[in-house]
């Protein structure tokens, strides 16, 4: 080993652009054996891979939580209203 480097003559490799938005990431997740067989067979009938298949999931709940759940719970207690009356 050397007592000093010479960093000038170091090759530094371009970092990709910081993810954005639209960025993808691996992550390691842990699924009962059902779930993980529905989703595969779900993925399957749908005619798209698995993992789309629960990201899309994913993305619907994100965007009816709070309010929106709110206003969905809303509809469906109006129609269930509505087929009693």
């Amino acid at each position: 080993m050397k007592k000093e480097y010479d960093l000038a003559k170091m090759k530094v490799k371009g970092r990709g652009a910081v993810a954005t938005r639209g960025t993808k990431v691996q992550k390691t997740v842990r699924l009962d054996l059902d779930v993980l067989a529905w989703l595969m067979k779900e993925g399957e009938r749908r005619g798209i891979p698995y993992q789309t298949l629960i990201n899309s999931i994913l993305k619907e709940a994100m965007q009816l939580s709070d309010a929106g759940l709110k206003d969905l719970v809303r509809k469906l207690v109006r129609e269930e209203l509505k087929k009693v009356s």
